[in-house]
């Protein structure tokens, strides 16, 4: 399996993937991102041993924040590789988590609407205080970017 740095995967569980997106500070998508989970859904095509796949963020304050719009306007053809990659993922053969802790804002929105369950971590202190304690915030979906559906949100 190819180096994916901005991910961490986790196979120590046979049929189980488990996929730790890091890009400090908040969790930006970037267009190497997309790229690396293009490359991610070959893989699991690759690997019919795979059943579950659990997406999580290793920053316990942002799933995903947002795209980076400048970068993404220097490679503007990852929008189209943003797009394959949700309706791959909404397709694909596995049962896709997201696992969500923080906030999750634009195309996080999306990455989690192609997922089949969407597990959220529950708030933590007053809903109206984010400062306060952590808390799970789902943002506005992107417009105009992937129509992925979503299947089910659930709280843990």
């Amino acid at each position: 399996m190819p180096d994916h740095p901005q991910f961490n995967i986790d196979q120590t569980y046979p049929g189980l993937w488990t996929i730790t997106f890091s890009n400090p500070p908040i969790n930006m998508f970037v267009p190497s991102a997309i790229v690396e989970l293009g490359a991610l859904m070959t893989d699991l095509g690759a690997n019919r041993s795979v059943k579950v796949v659990v997406f999580q963020s290793a920053n316990p304050d942002f799933f995903v924040a947002h795209l980076d719009v400048a970068k993404a306007a220097e490679r503007p053809e990852v929008l189209g590789l943003w797009r394959e990659f949700v309706l791959r993922l909404a397709a694909a053969p596995v049962v896709s988590i997201a696992k969500i802790r923080g906030r999750t804002r634009g195309i996080g929105n999306e990455f989690v609407l192609a997922c089949d369950i969407a597990l959220r971590e529950p708030a933590k202190g007053p809903v109206r205080k984010p400062r306060g304690g952590r808390r799970t915030d789902l943002g506005r979906r992107s417009a105009g970017m992937a129509p992925a559906p979503g299947r089910a949100l659930a709280r843990t």
